[in-house]
């Protein structure tokens, strides 16, 4: 019996006997037969019709129907095969319907991307004997790299399902699509395969196929938009010209670290961009990736709209940029020597800047001392604290080396972001204004005196340590030049990094230097006598104000409790040492100095081991200004929107940002265009680590605060200020940021 007629019996069913298990006697439609009423010689025949109708009847059952209309058959072999799937079974009343074309390849074989690279092809799908479809759009997943022989291929291993847009051209009404797929199957040989595929949905509600996960599936791996995976494009330049010729594209996140970064390019002329090298900063926030291009093609990629596809795991994001021209070849040659002049120079304006002026009491102090003294003794003391100097900057350069190796995030000054640090900071200078109002004579332990009274009996590490806390000091902020240096430096190697902070410290220790060579100049100063006793009240008295502005900012890093029980700790510690000066028996003294000792470690291990509350950023200000909280993404927003946007980055332990805050922010005329409704004041606190301004410190070159940019119509991408403000720059910038000229300069 051939299957056509078991199919036609269960076409018309008028022809399968009424009493047959499978088929109801009051269906409407079929004609019921009596068994008893048919003759003998007929029965054996009805019995092989009942056979036959039940055998038509499981086959119909059997068979996936609903699947049948979702999906295709398989075409192809072990090797490759593909096949058509929907996410509907029927067409609905929508003008499109989602499906994917699905590739199923042997084991370790892999087929093309839609830019294979140096060798094979696409998959390509014809759909001209379609019925009902307008158009089709395929889909491209992310990619797999795989390289051979130096040939650099772009592929999806074993099995991948493509999503296609399908377009109806009358919604409502069956589709038919008849598919004309070429694709390759590819290991050691590839293979090309052809696979005609006919696939029919009918009209009908839109009900989800057995495929639907699937394609839903394959959809949420397709690449969005660089916002919509919490990304956002810093830049993209080349460098160099000839045999080193590099893009370098570098990626913030505004949400999670980047943990594994790759990057496709389409677009580069000629040639298939290799595997980028990527560097990993600010946590994990911002990523950069270097590709190796051609002198040719890298000529050629300037300015010229290239497909970029960035992958990281699950965050996939697709976007057009122009590569913009980077350091040409001459420049690279001059490039590091002349950043070490920039740093020599930043490092000798740093002397002047209000982060340094806490402890410019110590060298002042130190200076005094050598009035009188031998040249040598005086041409020793100054290098000695300029050793102190240079040799501080080296321990910072080498541990922002080993935090960037380790892929933490770096900045300049952000040892003010540790409560400990903070601690152990104030405690420094209360004990060195203690030593300068005499409260610390000889008698703690041996550890504790080569640092406390380290002044009376080694004066050269004496004036060494000055040094080193003077840097210390002067890391909180940033300065003309300094951010430049410090920019250059940590977004280069670890020799640089060394190289720069050196020329840093070394700009900082000129004016020692120069003393130090001509040290007769110090004798100009008055001989040693009573007014040193009251010099050294007087500085004793700033190193405490210095302690107190420690404690404060500490309040804003580690929480109020915090800085109050350290700052108790300190007043108490002050007055053990009083009491312990004013002993005149050995055990009260051994009792001073374990309360001394104690109350030391309280100051210090308790901010250290507290877990700060949440500190509110100002949003004030005495001219009555109102600051936003720092959001990158609405800052593109408010440009789109035509306003101005002014940016400051500030953190409670930069002095020069209080200084900027007082002498032009806060104050007329900036203060009142600020005010403006065209403007949008937004400020970033970095008091404590904040990953994300972290992040867009970097995406500036800069390392440190203060920061401060204008966004406007005409400079979407921000206008950088100085960082020392003028009321001329900031007004000046939100002129050139408006497009407006000079309109609001005139005001200043």
């Amino acid at each position: 019996m051939a299957w056509s007629d078991i199919i036609g019996l269960a076409t018309f069913p008028s022809a399968v006997p009424a009493d047959s298990a499978l088929l109801p006697a009051e269906q409407p439609g079929v004609v019921r037969h009596n068994r008893s009423a048919t003759p003998s010689g007929q029965h054996g025949y009805g019995s092989a019709l009942g056979l036959r109708a039940v055998l038509a009847i499981l086959f119909v059952a059997m068979t996936p129907v609903a699947a049948r209309a979702a999906a295709s058959d398989w075409i192809g072999d072990a090797r490759g095969s593909a096949r058509l799937i929907t996410a509907v079974e029927a067409t609905g009343s929508g003008s499109r319907l989602d499906a994917a074309l699905e590739l199923r390849l042997a084991p370790g074989w892999y087929t093309y991307w839609r830019t294979p690279g140096d060798a094979g092809f696409p998959t390509t799908i014809d759909w001209s004997g379609s019925e009902n479809l307008a158009g089709a759009e395929l889909s491209w997943p992310a990619p797999a790299r795989k390289a051979i022989a130096g040939l650099h291929t772009n592929v999806y291993h074993d099995r991948v399902i493509l999503p296609i847009s399908l377009v109806l051209a009358r919604p409502g009404e069956p589709v038919r699509l008849r598919a004309e797929v070429d694709y390759a199957s590819c290991n050691q040989v590839c293979i090309p395969y052809h696979a005609s595929i006919d696939l029919a949905l009918p009209s009908g509600l839109a009900t989800p196929g057995p495929d639907a996960p699937l394609v839903a599936k394959a959809m949420t791996q397709l690449p969005g938009s660089l916002a919509g995976a919490g990304l956002r494009l810093v830049s993209a330049t080349v460098s160099g010209l000839d045999k080193a010729s590099t893009l370098a594209v570098t990626v913030a996140s505004d949400t999670a670290p980047l943990r594994a970064p790759d990057l496709f390019i389409e677009g580069a002329p000629n040639e298939t961009p290799p595997e980028p090298s990527v560097r990993l900063e600010a946590g994990g926030l911002t990523a950069t990736l270097n590709v190796p291009l051609s002198p040719e093609a890298a000529t050629k990629v300037i300015g010229k709209p290239l497909i970029f596809t960035f992958a990281d795991g699950s965050r996939i994001a697709e976007f057009t940029a122009e590569p913009t021209r980077g350091a040409s070849p001459e420049g690279v040659l001059w490039e590091l020597p002349a950043m070490l002049g920039i740093a020599l120079l930043g490092g000798l304006i740093l002397n002047l800047m209000p982060c340094v002026l806490p402890v410019i009491s110590l060298k002042l102090l130190s200076l005094a001392g050598y009035v009188g003294s031998e040249r040598r003794h005086v041409r020793g003391g100054l290098m000695a604290t300029a050793a102190g100097v240079v040799t501080s900057f080296l321990v910072i350069a080498a541990a922002l080396t080993g935090l960037k190796l380790a892929g933490a995030a770096i900045g300049w000054g952000i040892q003010f972001q540790q409560p400990w640090f903070l601690a152990a900071m104030a405690l420094a200078m209360t004990l060195f204004a203690a030593s300068l109002w005499g409260l610390l004579p000889i008698g703690l332990p041996a550890f504790a005196a080569s640092a406390a009274n380290v002044r009376a009996r080694h004066p050269l590490l004496d004036a060494f340590f000055a040094g080193a806390f003077a840097t210390l000091m002067a890391t909180s902020c940033s300065a003309p030049f300094v951010g430049t240096a410090v920019g250059f430096a940590l977004s280069r190697g670890s020799a640089e990094i060394m190289l720069i902070f050196a020329a840093l410290g070394l700009g900082m220790a000129a004016p020692l230097l120069a003393a130090a060579a001509f040290p007769e100049f110090v004798q100009l100063l008055p001989t040693p006598g009573p007014w040193m006793l009251w010099l050294q009240r007087a500085l004793g008295i700033a190193l405490a104000a210095t302690a107190m502005w420690l404690l404060w900012v500490l309040a804003q890093v580690a929480g109020t409790t915090a800085a109050l029980i350290a700052a108790a700790s300190l007043i108490g510690l002050m007055g053990a040492l009083a009491s312990r000066h004013a002993a005149v028996n050995i055990p009260r003294r051994r009792a001073g100095t374990a309360v001394v000792l104690s109350l030391g470690a309280i100051a210090v291990l308790i901010p250290a081991l507290a877990i700060p509350s949440v500190v509110p950023t100002t949003q004030g200000s005495p001219q009555g200004l109102k600051w936003q909280a720092f959001d990158p993404d609405a800052i593109r927003q408010h440009v789109a929107d035509g306003k101005i946007v002014f940016v400051d980055v500030t953190a409670a332990w930069c002095l020069t940002c209080k200084v900027n805050e007082a002498a032009v922010l806060d104050r007329t005329p900036v203060a009142d265009r600020l005010r403006s409704p065209d403007v949008v004041a937004m400020r970033a606190d970095w008091t404590r680590p904040e990953p994300r301004i972290t992040a867009y410190l970097q995406s500036f070159g800069r390392y440190g605060v203060p920061l401060n940019v204008v966004y406007g119509p005409t400079r979407p991408n921000g206008d950088l200020l100085p960082e020392l403000l003028t009321p001329s720059a900031v007004l000046g910038a939100m002129s050139r940021s408006s497009g407006s000229g000079t309109d609001h300069v005139a005001g200043r």
